[in-house]
This record gives structure tokens, C-alpha cells and sequence, in this order.
């Protein structure tokens, strides 16, 4: 059972690592907009710019969702003790453990909270933000853009044109290819509607059926097409892999592996996903022995610098494990959790060696 004081720790923890998130939010708005200011134009306005950069805030919140937990945590806990409250706490009988507890309770609250800004608010508002951009500065209606792009279903090789959505295609090209890898048709198309499944419809339809000594030409307004090329993967195209949700990460994952192309970027996207709750539960553990050792009697300035330095070092080293990982053909699996599982462990192990 939730006692008074585990939920004056939490709410205190967790109001202190919300304070911290949105300060680091408000500046990298106001610096990326200043970077997004070089772009503005007759075509590309201040407000648009603004709109793109709000829109990508959530993202930036996720993203610095451990940091911001563990500096958060960090100053609450360090003012709490500053001010002998938990000292008194100690002394009424609460053990280092009942504390963890509640900051443990708070960890849940949070990591909670992570995961819905990681799958449910930052993926369209991402994509969002680019569709944005994509038409302001292109004139495009969808981010997929004008330029199109190409896509492999089974042994077919699809060229779009371009993509007003993701489930409306425009010049398309199909080539496809026999066991011997050589070309068996070329089929054309104006545009292409998504109708249900992995079923299109084709209009404006042209195929061209290649033999040893002849081509055959044939023409139609319309022509269904079977493809593993739905909507929710051609949405992967809007966004980089660290914005999308984890559903979608695993239908491209699906994707991309039936059609045996390389999947292991997506993949530790996908991990990463997983892992974030965790590290931001981690990042809060990790505070407890910093707190009830060298940092009792430190300012809250000193707290900061502690705190960056510890997130600085966790973010290094899960970027550095994760590019390895890539290089080196690890499963991302283990990429994604091992920095985050040492932390969790060193946390534990100094939290356990408090008195």
C-alpha cells in the first residue's frame, strides 16, 4: 500500500524531472528555430517554421526523457535532503529502501509517460512536422515527396514517381524479375489506391510481358495489384527510424525481412523503444546513492553538473554500443539494452551499500 510519504516523494520527484524535461524542451525549440530561421522564405513562412519546430518538441522530450529524469530526480532529492527531510525521514524509521520505493513509484509514473509520448504523440506529430516542411518547401502535399522512391515486394522491384499519400501512389513502375533474375514484365500505372490489405488499384495501366524473341503490349483502366506494400509501411518512408512508434517499427521490420533486405537499423529502433521506460527508471535509481552519499551537502548547481555528466556518459555509451553493434553485425537486441542494464545494475548495487 501507497503510504503519505511515498506519494509526497513521488509527486515531488516527479513534478521536479517534469520541470527539468521542459526546460530542456523550451531550449531546443528555441534553438532549432533559430537554425530553422535560415530556411524561411516567400515560400516557407516564420509561422510554418514555428509550427515545425513545436511539432518535433515531443520527439525532443522523449528523447531526453532519461536525462531530464535523472537531473530532475537529482535536484528534488538533493533539496529534500539540503532542507533535513530526509534525515527526518530516516530517523522516524523510513529505510533507504521505503525511499527507493517511492522514487521507484515515480520511475513508473514516468516511464509510463515515455512510452505514451514515444508511441502515441511523437510519431504524428513527427510526421506532422515534415509534411510541413515537405509542402511549404516543395509544394508536395505529403512528405514522401516528389522525387518518389523504390521498394522491393518479393522478387518485384516498385519505382513510385511520387506520393501525395500513403495510400494514394502516382507513376508507377513494376518490374518483375523470374528465379533467374531475369525481367518477366514491366507494368505501369498513373496512379495506385490502396483498397484493403495489401490489395491496390490500379489505373491507367500498361504492361509490357517480355519473351525470348517478342514483347507483348497490353492496356487496361484499371488492374488490382496483390503487393506487401501497405499503407503503414510506405508511412515508415515520412520519418526516421527513432520517431516512429513500435508498431510500426515491427510491421517494417516484417517488411523488410520477407523481402530479405537489411532489417537490423529498424530492429534497434525498435529495441531502443522498448528500452526507453527502462532507462528513465534506471537514470531515477541511480540518484538514490548519489543523494545519501557525496551529495548531501553539495549546491544544486554542483547536482546539475553531476547530473549532466552521468547522462553525457550513458548517452555516449549507447550511442557508442549502438553504432558498434551495427558495424559489427551485433543482435540490436543487445545493442539496445546492454548500457542501460549496467546502469540499472550499478544503481542497484550502489543503492544497496547505503546505510
Amino acid at each position: 500500500m501507497i503510504g503519505i510519504i511515498d506519494r509526497y516523494i513521488a509527486r515531488a520527484v516527479i513534478a521536479g524531472s517534469l520541470v527539468v524535461l521542459m526546460v530542456f524542451v523550451s531550449l531546443e525549440v528555441i534553438f532549432s528555430f533559430v537554425d530553422e530561421s535560415g530556411d524561411i522564405d516567400a515560400d516557407y513562412s516564420a509561422l510554418q517554421a514555428l509550427m515545425h519546430v513545436a511539432l518535433r518538441a515531443p520527439q525532443r522530450a522523449y528523447e531526453a526523457f532519461p536525462i531530464a529524469t535523472l537531473i530532475g530526480s537529482l535536484m528534488t532529492l538533493g533539496g529534500l535532503a539540503a532542507r533535513s527531510e530526509l534525515v527526518v525521514m530516516r530517523a522516524s524509521g523510513i529505510s533507504v529502501l521505503g525511499i527507493g520505493r517511492a522514487v521507484g513509484i515515480a520511475g513508473v509514473a514516468l516511464a509510463l509517460l515515455a512510452m505514451l509520448i514515444g508511441e502515441y504523440v511523437a510519431p504524428p506529430a513527427e510526421r506532422l512536422a515534415q509534411e510541413i516542411r515537405a509542402t511549404a518547401r516543395a509544394g508536395d502535399v505529403s512528405a514522401l515527396g516528389r522525387d518518389g522512391f523504390w521498394a522491393r515486394d518479393g522478387r518485384d522491384f516498385v519505382q513510385v514517381g511520387s506520393a501525395p499519400s500513403t495510400r494514394l501512389l502516382e507513376d508507377l513502375r513494376i518490374y518483375a524479375f523470374d528465379e533467374d533474375k531475369r525481367l518477366q514484365q514491366l507494368m505501369r500505372a498513373e496512379r495506385a489506391s490502396h483498397v484493403r490489405g495489401g490489395t491496390w488499384l490500379l489505373q491507367g495501366v500498361r504492361i509490357d510481358r517480355f519473351s525470348d524473341d517478342r514483347v507483348d503490349i497490353s492496356r487496361s483502366d484499371e488492374h488490382r495489384w496483390s503487393s506487401s506494400l501497405e499503407p503503414e509501411v510506405l508511412d515508415v518512408v515520412v520519418v526516421e527510424p527513432e520517431a516512429l512508434s513500435m508498431v510500426n517499427l515491427w510491421t517494417y521490420v516484417r517488411y523488410l525481412e520477407r523481402n530479405e533486405l537489411e532489417s537490423d537499423p529498424y530492429r534497434l529502433a525498435f529495441w531502443l523503444k522498448v528500452v526507453t521506460p527502462l532507462a528513465t527508471l534506471s537514470m531515477l535509481l541511480l540518484t538514490i546513492p548519489l543523494v545519501f552519499g557525496s551529495l548531501r551537502s553539495v549546491g544544486a548547481g554542483q547536482r546539475i553538473f553531476i547530473g549532466v555528466m552521468i547522462g553525457i556518459a550513458f548517452y555516449l555509451s549507447n550511442r557508442l554500443l549502438n553504432n558498434l553493434g551495427v558495424v559489427y553485425g551485433f543482435p540490436p537486441v543487445i545493442s539496445a539494452f546492454v548500457p542501460t542494464l549496467v546502469f540499472l545494475a550499478v544503481a542497484i548495487y550502489l543503492t544497496s551499500r547505503v546505510r
